[in-house]
């Protein structure tokens, strides 16, 4: 099939694939230096991938969700946790800045109409910023070709759970356009079963997601265009807080995010960009607990930027820009402002690729921050290469941390990054290390579920992210694809304590075959080490293991025709 195609082409010319978030701008993989993973839509079609944490398990990165889907999550790229990476939907900012650390809801976004997940490792701030100090992940969604393309999904399964999608796209002329619309239903399970209990014995917690997306893009002439995008969100929820038949506490989740943006090409290489991006946020909660003041949310973020990109030698460019944002909490009127000023510079000299870049941020509530990033990947031969990276990060609190309820004085983390990549045919070995500087620390009182005077504080001294990861992927004989991650890694606070939530060893294994014709087979294992949490529910609040178990899925594909196809899965 041409999924199968892609996958496999994905496996034995990795060099084909180009991405853009490594330098803000477009580039064959083999040409960046920094730690890169790609997912590609195809091969989120081919295993049936529900949502993007689920995604993200492809690569290796750790996932914590308090449930089934939909459910609180938490993500660590690297060790470090969700609110030290920039999430970005085609470019537009997700990181809700009302969220606790200033995270991505990434339990609310569906893999449906993506066309391709970019995962940069390491830090990115002298590139994108503030929030990029693990990386950034940045979401592709679909857009149109020039035929006519129509495509609906229906699916049923366990706990009553239906997804229905439909898409539609094409280019004519000059305008182009690509409309999806998305819905998943489940009634789910309960969120907070005791261990060793049945969740049938317990009220199911549901969950429904209406998504939609839609680009539009206009060629004004030869060199000029036009392109509008829009993602919307809607998302209800039922959550177990205090125990698992907890039935009135029901969460609705609205994002919306729009783009507008007009780009200039002088040439095939250089351009003039100028876009205004913006990310609303509105979460409606039952449930107050003291010291909060309201039962609904709002955030948002704006950003207006301008780059240029001017390309001086066959495979040499500049990149250059500034970029005014504000993160703002609606309901209690708090905001900040920031602007930023960056150029990156490319070389690629045969064998050699040079990635240097510098930014300059300045904040209305923090002290301003210059931060920077240098790269270098030889490559030996196609298929052996080394690479290595070194960047420096500045991580602001959010607005939730900024003004929670007894915070006082909190300053931004500082981050040195360090990553080595060592590439041989279809290996590739990474090793990683993050040392931050006033890492930010939840202080919670001793009463269960009472918030009146918590806060967040900075950890003097230097916490540290450390490890290294494994991935090999092949097609081992004909038609059979066998893909390996292990990672190893460290997390510890500068009193050397073991952060919670990060898990020390992780392995995942997966097979594809596509020897049969029309049919396609494939399965998943990850195995999920040590991990530890904070039970909230005793005194004094002792760590507990969430980590030990393991996650298996099987999926079988037939092509019924060429436009008719049908699958069984099982997780």
């Amino acid at each position: 099939s041409l999924f199968a195609a892609a996958i496999l082409l994905h496996a034995n010319e990795p060099y084909e694939i180009t991405i853009t978030s490594a330098t803000k701008s477009e580039q064959s993989i083999k040409d960046v230096t920094s730690n890169v993973e790609v997912i590609t839509g195809a091969e989120l079609e081919e295993k049936h991938i529900t949502t993007v944490l689920d995604a993200l398990r492809l690569s290796g990165i750790s996932i914590s969700q308090n449930g089934g889907i939909g459910q609180n999550s938490s993500f660590f790229l690297n060790g470090m946790s969700s609110g030290n990476t920039l999430v970005l939907i085609d470019g537009i900012k997700y990181n809700d800045p009302t969220a606790p650390e200033g995270q991505a809801q990434l339990e609310h976004l569906m893999v449906a109409d993506i066309e391709q997940i970019e995962i940069i490792k390491g830090s990115q701030s002298g590139i994108w910023g503030a929030n990029a100090v693990a990386g950034v992940i940045n979401i592709i969604t679909k857009k149109a070709s020039k035929e006519l393309k129509t495509n609906t999904n229906i699916e049923y399964g366990s706990n009553n759970t239906k997804k229905i999608g439909a898409n539609i796209s094409q280019k004519v002329g000059g305008f182009s356009y690509f409309l999806g619309a998305n819905y998943i239903s489940t009634d789910g399970i309960s969120a907070q079963t005791p261990f060793g209990g049945d969740p049938k014995d317990y009220e199911d917690d549901g969950y429904t997601n209406k998504t939609l997306n839609a680009k539009f893009g206009y060629e004004i002439n030869d060199n000029d265009e036009i392109k509008f995008n829009i993602t919307d969100v809607n998302a209800k929820v039922k959550i177990d807080r205090t125990n698992p038949n907890d039935i009135l506490d029901e969460v609705a989740q609205k994002n919306r995010l729009y783009k507008l943006s007009l780009k200039h090409n002088f040439n095939d290489k250089d351009y003039l960009n100028a876009s205004y991006a913006k990310t609303k946020f509105e979460k409606e909660d039952p449930y107050v607990p003291t010291g909060w003041g309201q039962s609904v949310i709002e955030g948002s973020n704006a950003d207006i930027s301008i780059d240029a990109k001017i390309g001086y030698f066959e495979n040499s460019f500049l990149l250059f820009g500034a970029t005014k944002q504000n993160s703002k909490d609606e309901i209690n009127k708090k905001e900040i402002d920031s602007s930023g000023y960056y150029i990156t510079n490319s070389n690629v000299f045969d064998k050699l690729a040079l990635t240097e870049s510098l930014r300059y941020d300045k904040y209305d509530l923090f002290n301003d921050a210059t931060t920077g990033k240098i790269g270098a990947k030889y490559n030996f031969e196609k298929d052996l290469s080394l690479s290595a990276n070194y960047g420096t990060a500045y991580k602001a609190p959010s607005l939730s941390q900024m003004w929670y309820v007894a915070t006082k004085n909190l300053q931004p983390e500082t981050t040195k990054s360090t990553d080595v990549t060592f590439a041989y045919k279809h290996l590739k070995a990474t090793y990683f290390e993050n040392v931050t500087t006033d890492l930010f620390d939840y202080n919670k009182n001793n009463t269960p579920y009472d918030y009146s005077d918590d806060y967040y504080e900075n950890i003097s001294g230097k916490s540290k992210f450390k490890g290294y990861e494994i991935n090999y992927q092949d097609e081992v004989v004909p038609n059979l694809l066998v893909g390996m991650n292990y990672k190893n890694q460290s997390a510890k606070d500068a009193d050397g304590n073991d952060l919670i939530k990060r898990i020390k060893q992780s392995v995942k294994l997966s097979f594809d075959y596509y020897g049969f014709p029309k049919l396609h087979l494939g399965s998943d294992i990850q195995y999920i080490g040590e991990r530890k949490d904070t039970n909230f529910d005793t005194y004094p609040y002792m760590p507990v293991q969430t980590g030990k178990y393991t996650l298996f899925s099987a999926v079988a594909n037939y092509d019924v025709s060429k436009t008719l196809k049908t699958y069984l899965k099982i997780d």
